[in-house]
Parts: structure tokens; sequence; C-alpha cells
């Protein structure tokens, strides 16, 4: 049975708006149970990507029990920057988009044991955030390190080509790169820069000097699923995905590196997994695990 064949129960549904440290709003959607199970759960979506591309899994663990929130990066979709706003930046997606929407969750459901599933960016960038300490289990979706060097031989040349030549040179001109370049909406100049930068560096996520950038990767402890696929080498190739094992040290990690086959499917590529065809079981596996996991924590705390 696939997703798109699935009927859940009921949810509720709410369209909301949170801000931000710096005062930023940014868009979100609230998915709310019939039932609690007792978990609220996060969804950090990938680079240049809606909220909207995550409503089926969200609403399919909702209707499975969990209280599920999605947002907008700011200048992504709903989340458009106020004006005169300094212009975002990746890091702000971090330090204060997901910062923002970890609060919310901590803050309006406290009785709630918090999760999170991370899709591409939204895995790699937890450590950045001090609320990251406070998750029980996370799971992974084709999250990265995104040095260029990671990428097998064959794609490397184009990925030179974009990160130190396409990319400086579009925004030395002020134009404007298409979205399908980066499987997302278009992106803002300062992340598209900041971005183009950290792809450039073999730390990938750096300070503006260079230097390596973890100041809260040690305090993340929960459990995490990290999980790649065979057919997303242009994308999150396995390499890249077990190179970012490394930026949790503390956390106890369980490295899935699935081909379409071991799930009876042709393709899954680096954008599959969220797709409304995606097999009902893959989805009730992560569920299942995100709730086993974070029960044997609180048991064990």
């Amino acid at each position: 049975m696939t997703n798109s064949s699935f009927t859940p129960p009921p949810i509720s549904i709410e369209q909301i708006t949170l801000t931000c440290a710096d005062g930023q709003q940014i868009a979100a959607t609230l998915y709310l149970p019939q039932q609690s199970n007792g978990l609220s759960l996060l969804i950090n979506g990938a680079t240049g990507v809606p909220r909207g591309y995550y409503n089926a899994f969200a609403g399919f663990q909702a209707a499975a029990g969990f209280t599920v929130l999605t947002y907008d990066y700011r200048g992504i979709a709903g989340s458009q920057p106020t004006p005169g706003a300094p212009p975002p930046r990746m890091l702000d997606w971090a330090q204060q988009d997901m910062a923002a929407a970890m609060r919310y969750l901590l803050q309006h459901f406290p009785a709630l044991t918090p999760t999170l599933v991370g899709h591409s960016f939204g895995g790699q960038v937890l450590g950045l955030v001090p609320e990251s300490e406070s998750l029980a289990a996370v799971v992974t979706i084709a999250s990265q390190h995104g040095w260029w060097r990671n990428w097998p031989a064959r794609h490397q040349l184009r990925l030179a080509l974009v990160w130190y030549g396409i990319v400086p040179l579009s925004l030395a001109l002020g134009f404007r790169l298409p979205s399908a370049l980066f499987g997302g909406q278009q992106l803002p100049r300062g992340v598209l820069a900041e971005w183009a930068r950290w792809c450039r560096s073999k730390h990938y996520i750096c300070d503006d000097s260079g230097a390596p950038l973890r100041p809260y990767y040690d305090r993340l402890r929960a459990p995490i699923r990290m999980i790649g696929f065979e057919d997303d080498d242009a994308v999150g190739p396995r390499r890249g995905v077990d190179r970012l094992m490394a930026y949790y040290p503390n956390a106890r990690i369980e490295r899935q590196h699935v081909r379409p086959s071991d799930w009876g499917l042709q393709r899954i590529g680096h954008f599959g997994f969220f797709r409304r065809d995606m097999p009902v079981k893959r989805w009730t596996e992560i569920g299942d695990w995100l709730c086993a996991t974070a029960k044997r924590r609180q048991q064990a705390a």
C-alpha cells in the first residue's frame, strides 16, 4: 500500500505564524492529532523546499498521534523577509527559524517529548542551536556533509563549476539562478552566497573566517537514524552522508543506506521519501522508531 491510497484518521490543521528572536516572522503549519502519543515532531525541510512539500508526511504522522510542526525558512514560500530586514543567510535558517520552531513546540506543548525529522539541510544544522539538546529522537533523510569533494568523481567537475564559477558570477552580476539548479525555490542571495562558501570548505558549516562552526553539536545526545539512498549520489552521496555522522559525536547513530530495490521501489532519490507514493510501511517505520526510541530515553532518564 502507498500513502496515496491510504486514508488516515481525521486531524486538525492550523496555519500559524512564528516570531523569531530577531523579530522576523515565519509561516508554519501545525498538525494536531485526535489522540496524542505524547510526542511532538518538528520537520526541518531541505534547502529552498516549501513546507507544503511535507504535508502528506506530516499529516500521516499526526494521524499516528504526533503533534507535528512544519515551517518555511525565511525567504522561502510563506516566510517572506520583513521589509528593511537584513538579507537572510543560511545561518538564519538554523539559528533563528529552526530555533523559533523548536521553542514554539517546547513552550506550547511542554508535556510532549520533542522529536525531529530533518531532510537534507534540515538534518545538518541541529547543533547550531542549544534547543536541540531537548530532542529525544532524530531521523535524518538524505542529509549530508556538503563539501563538494565528498561527491563521486563524475560529479565533482559540475559542482566545482557551480560553487566556484556560476554562483559567484551570478551573485556579482545580480542574476537570479533557476530554482531547478538546487531542487527547491529560488534562494535569497545571502543564503546562496553562504551555502556556496560552505560547500567550498572542507569543514562545510563554517563561520565567516572559514573555521568550523560547531557550537552545540556535542550537546545532542538523542539517538539518530541517519538514512541515505543509493540512487542519490548527485545530491546526497554516500560519502557525504557518512561524513555527517562526525558532526554528532555524542549521539548514538544508526546509519541506514537504502537501495530502492530494498524497499521494492525503482527510485527514491533525494526527494522521493516524502512523496505520497512512498509505501505506507516506510513512513510507519519512522514513526514507530521515533516513539520507541523516545520512550526508551525517557525510561533511562
